[in-house]
């Protein structure tokens, strides 16, 4: 009995560390991702607000978007919009994945951008 005690012991502790492994690189992917998009998101000045847009980003793990994320008519819009629906995706996958919970809080989208020291700003 004791012989198959250890082992088993041993194959629980690993499977542990490899689910510890693998939501560390979710988690690093995920926060990757979200800097892309901000880059992205800001790399023109704000100077007209009327040239500025803005979706909802992220997955709280009861529904619902995390943020919203400003961004200009000047920037490849299909490509960005691609980027926040593939981290808003991975989002939830690792929430599930990951039994993450939320404050289940709705987060209001803004009623209007305006533009201060180059940058988009949300007004609600």
């Amino acid at each position: 009995m004791k012989k198959l005690i250890f082992p088993l012991l041993f194959l629980l502790s690993s499977c542990q560390l490899i689910n510890e492994d693998s939501r560390t690189y979710d988690l690093t992917e995920l926060e990757e991702l979200y800097e892309k998009i901000v880059s992205i998101s800001e790399s023109k000045v704000c100077t007209n607000p009327s040239q500025w847009k803005f979706t909802a980003i992220g997955n709280k793990a009861c529904g619902g978007p995390t943020s919203y994320i400003a961004y200009s008519s000047e920037i490849n819009e299909s490509e960005f919009l691609d980027l926040v629906a593939q981290y808003t995706k991975l989002q939830k996958e690792y929430n599930s994945k990951n039994n993450i919970g939320s404050d289940c809080s709705f987060v209001s989208p803004p009623s209007e951008i305006k533009c201060e020291n180059g940058k988009a700003v949300f007004f609600y």
